[in-house]
């Protein structure tokens, strides 16, 4: 079961950052054996994370390796398996994914995880790093802030079609036709998968891909009895076999598995904050 010290917090960014930033996130748990191991699963974004505590990341050897004070997840679509024990204190910067290497360029690679970072968030993150471990979260979310606008002031925009798409595709639950939105924003398809994979890494059809899926996760975490035939009609899928399919491709369980694992950790129906969108804390 989810342990029950958990304190989650979410504030929305500077208006200036809107376009490239969605959300920032403060997280503290006091883990016991039954809740360190986390599974982290496939997004549609990009989070620059600063943490404080003892985190582990699983690489692609099956080895455990320690976590830095910041690095990046980038999109990615497979889950990842990470371990935290004792008092875990986070700070996260949730990027669109096309907006991020704007900000992010020459500080960190965005595909998958990234735990070498440059020496400007080297920098940031010795300022950050005593403000978490004193439990000042606003203090050190108003600081990575400033480093942010300051960022911005200089940092190349992504194209506006990129932007637009992106856009689209978020508001749209991944449900807009990328030939459709290449054909109002006077691209051809072949044009505006090559742009937005120059700024995002993937291609629009894979974060609409995502996007669904995150979708399907959010829903599933709220009410882990949905039926998942009129989910599956509901996002947009072929049918519930397709829903099934893109839903094990993801994450190695259907989504009915992924329910039943929500119903355990949240015995009360307290919802997903012991799967922590998109964080199987059982893994």
């Amino acid at each position: 079961m989810a342990s029950e010290d958990v304190r989650y917090r979410e504030r929305a960014p500077h208006p200036l950052l809107r376009g490239a930033v969605q959300s920032y996130s403060t997280y503290e748990e006091r883990h016991t054996v039954s809740t360190e191991e986390h599974r982290l699963l496939p997004e549609a974004n990009i989070d620059l994370v600063f943490h404080c505590g003892d985190a582990r990341i699983e690489g692609r050897d099956g080895r455990l390796r320690p976590l830095p004070p910041v690095f990046v997840i980038g999109v990615r679509d497979e889950p990842v398996r990470m371990v935290s024990r004792g008092l875990a204190r986070v700070l996260g910067v949730r990027f669109h994914p096309w907006s991020a290497l704007s900000l992010l360029e020459r500080e960190a690679d965005l595909r998958g995880t990234c735990t070498t970072v440059g020496a400007g968030l080297r920098a940031l993150s010795e300022r950050v790093g005593p403000l978490l471990e004193q439990g000042a979260c606003d203090a050190a979310t108003r600081l990575i802030e400033g480093w942010l606008l300051a960022r911005q002031r200089v940092a190349r925009p992504p194209a506006g079609p990129v932007a637009a798409a992106g856009h689209a595709l978020h508001a749209s639950h991944g449900g807009a036709r990328v030939g459709a939105l290449a054909g109002q924003l006077g691209l051809s398809v072949r044009q505006l998968e090559r742009q937005f994979k120059r700024a995002a890494g993937l291609s629009p059809k894979a974060l609409a891909r995502l996007i669904r899926f995150s979708r399907a996760t959010e829903r599933l975490e709220r009410d882990p009895d949905a039926s998942l035939t009129a989910l599956a009609f509901e996002l947009g899928y072929a049918d519930q076999a397709h829903f099934i399919r893109e839903f094990r491709a993801f994450t190695g369980m259907s989504p009915g598995g992924y329910a039943g694992e929500v119903r355990r950790l949240s015995p009360r129906g307290e919802g997903a904050r012991g799967v922590d969108r998109g964080k199987d804390t059982r893994g």
